[in-house]
């Protein structure tokens, strides 16, 4: 399922919303393992994603002067799930290098993605990024237990 991914990642950099919306199920589950974070938790449903996460993530950058996911590295694919590292590169609108490094971890089901665990450095997060970004409440709080609704997606 690399390519499904390798999809995802050039749908983020180039900014190609109907692909992304596309590759994205459903029922899908954004996974932050993070704790008091502006995301933090699993963030549940396909709208969620890209009605209130996505937003909050790219109202902090202007889209000129940076590249989500600018590379990217599949390191594990064993069909159902993919693990990949990305990289970010330019500024956050605070004029800070934004240069964060993500690890992923997707869960394919027939050609979607229906689960995205995405750890990612918090204080880079913070202090480049997020500033005084209003934490988004998630469906439901991080913890360990949270990687059941990866295995159950």
């Amino acid at each position: 399922m690399s390519e499904i991914v390798n999809q995802f990642y050039g749908a983020i950099r180039s900014g190609d919303v109907v692909t992304l919306e596309a590759l994205i199920d459903q029922d899908f589950s954004l996974i932050c393992p993070t704790q008091d974070h502006v995301l933090s938790g699993v963030y549940r449903g396909k709208h969620r994603f890209f009605e209130e996460v996505t937003p909050h993530v790219f109202g902090c950058v202007e889209s000129s002067d940076i590249t989500f996911c600018a590379a990217h590295e599949v390191i594990v694919d064993t069909g159902e799930v993919v693990v990949a590292m990305a990289q970010n590169n330019g500024f956050s609108r605070a004029e800070t290098r934004y240069d964060q490094q993500y690890i992923h971890i997707f869960k394919i089901r027939d050609g979607r993605i229906v689960a995205l665990i995405e750890g990612f450095d918090t204080a880079l997060a913070n202090r480049a990024l997020w500033g005084s970004a209003d934490k988004l409440p998630p469906d439901e709080a991080a913890h360990l237990s949270n990687v059941q609704c990866f295995m159950d997606a």
